[in-house]
């Protein structure tokens, strides 16, 4: 049964401008790229033991979008604390301060996509080409259908948890988006059809995706980890 194309058309197309959209190029080897992919697929000790029954797909370089913002995350918070005081009563003191934290944020931005690389990877300016400087092969390029102030939301809402504090009695943060722009980064991808012990005999699709820029594993979903240490056990002490 073929693999279902990686490539199809978005759902709700979004208009970028040519002047906020970029792309990373692919510098990792094809070859190696792809042994690496199809090594994430078949090795590690999380892998099921079962695992040579799985279907492996050819291995496709395709590139995801991602918008990329930057921006900051300034808080202050007030709380109190506990210390030690005589008589073995303790004290109540206020505590306070503040945060700031400042950086880059990816939000993957084509919606339903299973390989999501924005947790992984990371896109420095100096990585970045316009995308009219180096354009991409059609059949390789995943359009993007989330637009940037939704995908904005969501990466304000990140800052945010970076710039609060744990525990607080109140607490204020400012987040501050200075820049934005659509990134294509490219991955090696390989899907595979698995379906035994770490399953329970229920196919699943599954994917291990290794950046094309640096080698790296970039995304992944494999079977249940647990159940495929589990199978093990049950083998070695069967």
């Amino acid at each position: 049964m073929p693999f279902p194309p990686l490539v199809t058309p978005p759902s709700r197309p979004s208009e970028v401008a040519e002047s906020d959209t970029f792309v990373v190029p692919a510098t990792f080897g094809t070859m190696a790229g792809h042994g690496r992919a199809r090594d994430a697929v078949t090795h590690g000790w999380a892998r099921p033991a079962d695992v040579d029954r799985a279907e492996i797909g050819p291995v496709e370089r395709v590139f995801v979008p991602l918008w990329r913002f930057e921006g900051s995350a300034d808080g202050f918070h007030v709380g109190l604390t506990t210390v030690p005081a005589g008589r073995g009563r303790p004290a109540v003191l206020p505590t306070g301060g503040f945060r700031h934290h400042d950086g880059e944020i990816l939000v993957l931005a084509r919606a339903h996509l299973a390989i999501d690389p924005s947790a992984k990877v990371r896109i420095a300016r100096s990585d970045m080409v316009a995308l009219s400087e180096s354009p991409i092969d059609e059949g390789e390029r995943v359009l993007p259908d989330v637009p940037r102030e939704e995908a904005e939301e969501t990466a304000r809402a990140n800052l945010r948890r970076r710039g609060e504090p744990h525990a607080a009695l109140y607490a204020k943060v400012d987040v501050r988006i200075r820049a934005a722009a659509l990134v294509y980064y490219p991955l090696y991808v390989v899907r595979y059809r698995y379906a035994g012990e770490a399953t329970e005999g229920v196919e699943g699709l599954f994917h291990a995706a290794i950046s094309a820029r640096t080698g790296e594993l970039a995304s992944a979903e494999h079977p249940s980890a647990i159940r495929s240490i589990a199978g093990k056990v049950r083998r070695w002490f069967g």
